[in-house]
C-alpha cells in the first residue's frame, strides 16, 4: 500500500475555505486503497479540534491517529521529561499541554519553555522569555513557519517570534515542526513509510518530504515561497493535480 502525507493549511484549506477538488481527491484516494497522513505544523489547535475541522470541511470520516502535529510529537517524545513547563501561545496549546498532566508554570519556575502562536504577539512577554534563555532555560519552539496562509492572506506565524529570540541570542531552537529533526523521526520510530509529501512550503513540506526520501509535491495554492522551488521532486497548481498523477504511479 502507498502512503501519502499531505499539508493542510494552503494545501487542502486556506482558513475556513475548502480549496477546489481537494474533497474528490481525498474519495479517489481511499477508492485507491492509498493510505494518506494528514501532516500539519498548527499547533494553535488539538489534533481532535483538527480532525473536527476536518470532518467539517470534507464531509467525511477521518481517523484522528492519522493527524500529525508537533503536538503528537511532543507528547511522544518530550512529555515524559517535563513536569512544569512555560508555554507562549494560545489557550487551546495551553489545554492540550495541561491534559499530558504537564504543569504549566511561571517562567521562573518552568522546566522549559516551549514557543507557539499568539495571535497578538506581547514584546515584554518575548523580552523575558529571551532574558530566562539567555541565562541557560531551555526553550523548543513548535514550527518555524514565518507566516500561514488564511483565506484573507499570509499571516505571521509561530516563526516570527522564534526569529526574534534566535537572533537576539544567537541561538538554534529546536523545532517539534516538519523542518525539524524530531517531527521526520516520529514516522522512522513508529514504522510508518511514506511515499509521497504534498504541501505548499519548501521549508517545511518538502524538507519533511526528503528527510524520509520521499516523492515531493509542491502546490502552487499556499504560501509564497522564498526558498528554491526547485527542491521539490514535482510543482503542480493544487492537490487535485497530484492525485491522479499519484494514483497513476502506484
Amino acid at each position: 500500500m502507498k502512503t501519502i502525507a499531505t499539508d493542510l493549511d494552503g494545501t487542502l484549506f486556506k482558513g475556513e475555505t475548502l480549496i477546489d477538488g481537494v474533497r474528490e481527491s481525498i474519495l479517489e484516494i481511499r477508492r485507491n486503497d492509498i493510505e494518506i497522513y494528514f501532516t500539519t505544523n498548527n499547533s494553535s489547535q488539538s489534533p481532535l479540534e483538527i480532525r473536527d475541522k476536518l470532518v467539517s470541511l470534507l464531509d467525511l470520516e477521518i481517523d484522528v491517529d492519522k493527524i500529525i502535529t508537533p503536538l503528537i510529537v511532543f507528547k511522544n517524545v518530550l512529555s515524559q521529561q517535563i513536569n512544569n513547563i512555560y508555554i507562549y501561545g494560545t489557550e487551546g496549546l495551553k489545554n492540550y499541554i495541561e491534559s499530558l498532566n504537564i504543569k504549566i508554570v511561571n517562567i521562573d519556575l518552568s522546566d522549559v519553555v516551549l514557543i507557539g502562536r499568539k495571535e497578538i504577539n506581547n514584546g515584554q512577554e518575548i523580552k523575558d522569555i529571551i532574558s530566562h534563555v539567555q541565562d541557560g532555560k531551555k526553550i523548543y519552539c513548535l514550527n518555524k513557519d514565518l507566516t500561514y496562509p488564511t483565506e484573507f492572506g499570509e499571516q505571521p506565524g509561530n516563526g516570527a517570534v522564534v526569529k526574534i529570540i534566535e537572533d537576539e541570542l544567537s541561538i538554534n531552537i529546536e523545532s517539534l515542526g516538519k523542518s525539524g529533526k524530531l517531527y521526520p523521526s516520529y514516522f522512522k520510530k513508529n514504522g510508518i513509510s511514506i511515499n509521497y509529501v504534498i504541501g505548499d512550503r519548501v521549508d517545511t513540506d518538502i524538507i519533511f518530504g526528503k528527510s524520509l526520501n520521499a516523492i515531493s509535491f509542491l502546490v502552487a495554492s499556499g504560501v509564497n515561497n522564498f526558498l528554491d522551488t526547485d527542491m521539490a521532486d514535482h510543482q503542480l497548481h493544487d492537490f487535485s493535480d497530484v492525485i491522479p498523477l499519484i494514483i497513476k504511479n502506484s
